[in-house]
């Protein structure tokens, strides 16, 4: 039976569904101001792997994914610039232009990476109105108060906060993180709602006035709103703890009396040089650069080698082995054979514990020669990879391909379906992805 470490109650926990073989994810989406880098992707693909592992195992997953495109400002502070705001008046565009341009790119990475699209990805904007009812009930019960068209949360109004992160209010050094703001009763008050100015270029009415929602509310009111409130789990990197998520709990237990999610799943960091990779930090590699230097299963076996709840170094050392691995695993696959083994059981009794990917890799090596098909085929649908051996062509093999080329870019893709499948008869397998085509024997 599978077991995973739950944040919230910071021990490893049997998974038991809220509501039999039906189970809700929810897991926190990009801000949609650049291009995505691979420390997110980990993320990403972890869970996507948990999600596929349900669904193998017979459960229906609903998995929701927001987009904020609002809220996320600078800094992850409460006061000044809007992330997407800032890089549009940086290119001379509109701030939907700049959302709408790295969301398909996301979307497009996603897809590259063979990492299967959420069932719903609502953006922050479609629910301004949903905000701003969420808000004006915390009003009511008096865990929120109105300054100066601002809205904050009344950290002392919930007796709970910060028994999630395992913070105290009392020990947080304030303004170490963020700029204090002196609208505030507490320091440590979080903001709901702020009053736009002026110069804001994204803005809504509300009963306090034109404004736009801080960062923390879309999740609450997004995952509530398309999963119900307790889901079953919710999950992000571990930098999301605090505050994002203790915030998210505070405001969605103080609205309901429920949990907002049973079980919270942090993963670890992807660490470059030793340092955490973020762009504010600047030290990132896009999952658009990383795809360019690696195909997706390499970059996958990477990730594997690591539990997922530890941090993982991004060095070349590790790719380089893990590309080792990837070629050893095709190779393996085409000598398999279509006979009944045990290693599927081995490999769900690895990931009943926690999780964990590195003992799946390690059985998966250690077996390599004895696989089978159905082996392969599982642990391929399992992590979201496609064990497929790049070839050298022709040069009479290289002008049909390079003929193809022209004929997509013509739009005479009848033209271009004819070739492939000629390729195909010679043994070469083409594959259209958003990063180009790959070709495969």
């Amino acid at each position: 039976m599978l077991k995973l470490f739950n944040s919230d109650g910071k021990k490893l926990e049997l998974f038991e569904p809220l509501k039999d073989k039906r189970i809700g994810i929810y897991v926190c989406g990009p801000t949609v101001y650049s291009s995505d880098h691979l420390g997110q992707a980990r993320t990403w693909i972890f869970f996507d792997w948990l999600r596929r592992y349900l669904t193998l195992s017979g459960f229906k997953v609903k998995f929701v994914q927001n987009i904020t495109d609002v809220g996320h400002l600078v800094g992850d502070a409460e006061t000044g610039e809007d992330k997407i705001e800032k890089e549009a008046k940086a290119k001379n565009k509109k701030p939907e232009e700049i959302a709408r341009r790295f969301e398909a790119e996301h979307f497009k990475d996603l897809e590259a990476l063979n990492i299967l699209r959420p069932n719903i990805t609502p953006r922050a904007t479609e629910h301004i109105s949903d905000m701003v009812n969420f808000i004006e009930t915390l009003i009511k019960k008096k865990n929120a108060y109105v300054v100066s068209g601002n809205v904050y949360f009344d950290v002392a109004s919930f007796t709970d906060y910060g028994k999630f992160s395992g913070r105290k209010i009392d020990e947080e050094k304030i303004g170490s993180r963020v700029k204090v703001d002196k609208k505030k009763k507490n320091p440590a008050d979080f903001v709901l709602w702020l009053k736009a100015d002026s110069s804001h270029l994204q803005k809504w009415p509300s009963p306090w006035g034109e404004g736009y929602p801080g960062w923390h509310i879309e999740c609450s009111v997004i995952a509530s709103r398309y999963l119900g409130q307790p889901f079953e789990i919710h999950g992000g990197g571990a930098d999301l703890k605090f505050p994002h998520h203790e915030n998210e709990i505070a405001q969605s237990v103080a609205t309901t009396g429920k949990p907002l999610a049973k079980y919270w799943l942090h993963g670890g960091m992807l660490l470059i040089n030793g340092q955490k990779m973020a762009k504010s930090l600047g030290n990132f590699i896009t999952i658009k650069d990383a795809l360019a230097k690696y195909d997706p299963d390499t970059i996958k076996i990477a990730f594997m080698s690591t539990h997922w709840r530890k941090p993982f170094n991004w060095e070349k050392s590790a790719v380089s082995e893990a590309k080792k691995i990837r070629e050893r695993l095709v190779r393996a696959k085409e000598q398999s054979q279509a006979i009944i083994t045990g290693y599927k059981t081995e490999i769900n009794v690895a990931l009943e514990n926690d999780f964990n990917v590195p003992q799946v890799l390690a059985v998966v090596m250690k077996n390599i020669s004895k696989l089978s098909r159905d082996d392969f085929r599982y642990f391929e649908e399992l992590f979201g990879l496609k064990l497929k051996e790049a070839v050298r062509l022709t040069p009479k093999q290289e002008k049909l391909y390079q003929e193809r080329i022209t004929a997509r870019q013509e739009g005479n893709y009848q033209k271009a379906d004819e070739i492939r499948k000629n390729l195909e008869k010679q043994g070469v397998m083409l594959e259209d992805t958003p990063m180009g085509t790959r070709i495969y024997k």
